[in-house]
């Protein structure tokens, strides 16, 4: 095939015209560099390849070279403020807390459109109703619990919370349960949990309590939300049966690093404290973990000098999760919650009452909890 002279005069010309810089990248291209390791262990990059973009070796679809830059330079923003080189000694809890936050940071740059950031700004906006599988539970402990749950709930429903309240109750509590029915609260009946004695000749199981026995509920009433719930509820936070909540706390359900940093496996649950009763408890509940729970309290012998069987009859449920979940368990939102009968701190988000009869008592938080009592009645 001839070309005209003009024709392969212009394409003699294309050919000798100098093409696009060796190293250049385009910004959706895929770098041509390879980066290098300095003797000191650092990461560098060929020349006229930004050095965070060749790290992460993540290539965003940008439309204009203003876009890549900005998305790059916060990148670096991110970056720069970890601390990688921190020498200094710090508690495991407080590792954690650190490790999650900065994770979730440099997973919101990798994908902005990963649940860990939320859908992109660019997406239509899909409205999914996920109140339904998160809520706030509570256990009915006693007799005295009907006026203090029904205290709990109203001040959840002037906090402008969007999740319901459950309550959770066994048995030997049906008669304050149906009370509670009765005034529009939703109610979850559960199987007991206590030590059981397993006779290894026969199978036979005795519990350790008579199922009528005072304080049997409270002894183990903050097991139940772990072996109560699971395949039912995605994510829930316990609130003691004697709390009020003095404003929205809906976070604690909605945040994603609380909700990212229970795993289950390094984490298992989150509260205000591990040093006493919680007044929360932050969990999910999972089949693995009511497992676990029911195997600890099972003690397949006789009682004749059993130590497990005698512990486990003088135990109660925080003892249980210090010994199956210590090295799982975090602490959040400690400067929300506060009890005890002294002034209330300007940072309480949710107050406990010490006393279990709550309108017998003068303390600050029992007087707070009797102005919420006569707004209700009234």
């Amino acid at each position: 095939m001839e070309l005209s002279d003009d024709l392969a005069s212009a394409i003699r010309k294309s050919w000798s015209e100098s093409g696009t810089a060796e190293g250049t990248d385009s910004p959706i291209s895929t770098p041509r560099g390879t980066p290098k390791s300095s003797t000191k262990g650092s990461i560098t990059a060929e020349a006229d390849i930004p050095e965070d973009y060749q790290l992460l070796k993540h290539h965003y679809a940008i439309s204009d070279t203003a876009g890549k830059s900005v998305a790059q330079d916060g990148l670096v923003d991110v970056l720069r403020d970890l601390d990688f080189a921190n020498n200094e000694k710090a508690s495991p809890h407080s590792t954690r807390r650190r490790s999650i936050e900065e994770v979730s940071r440099i997973r919101q740059w990798l994908n902005p459109r990963s649940s860990f950031s939320g859908a992109s700004v660019n997406e239509r906006q899909v409205k999914e109703e996920v109140s339904d599988r998160k809520c706030w539970i509570t256990v009915v402990e006693s007799q005295d619990d009907l006026w203090p749950i029904l205290i709990l709930k109203h001040s959840l429903v002037l906090s402008g919370t969007r999740y319901k309240l459950h309550v959770l109750y066994s048995e030997s509590m049906l008669g304050v349960a149906s009370q509670l029915s009765e005034q529009g609260i939703e109610t979850i009946r559960t199987n007991d949990i206590s030590p059981l004695l397993v006779d290894s000749a026969t199978g036979s199981a005795s519990s350790a309590f008579m199922p009528t026995e005072e304080g049997r509920p409270a002894k183990w009433s903050k097991l139940l939300p772990f072996v109560s719930l699971a395949n039912v509820f995605d994510l829930v936070c316990y609130l003691s049966p004697r709390s009020m909540v003095l404003s929205n706390v809906d976070e604690l359900l909605e945040s994603n690093i609380v909700s990212s940093e229970i795993d289950n496996e390094t984490c298992v649950l989150l509260s205000n404290t591990m040093h006493e009763p919680p007044t929360l408890i932050v969990l999910r509940p999972n089949t693995e973990a009511d497992a676990c729970i029911r195997e600890y309290m099972t003690v397949y012998s006789s009682t004749d000098n059993n130590g497990k069987w005698a512990k486990l009859r003088s135990s109660q449920d925080l003892a249980v999760l210090r010994a199956l979940f210590e090295d799982s368990w975090g602490v959040v939102a400690s400067e929300y919650c506060y009890r005890g009968v002294g002034s209330i701190p300007t940072t309480a988000k949710i107050i406990e009452c010490c006393s279990t009869q709550p309108w017998n008592a003068n303390d600050e938080t029992s007087l707070l909890w009797r102005k919420a009592y006569s707004q209700l009645v009234n």
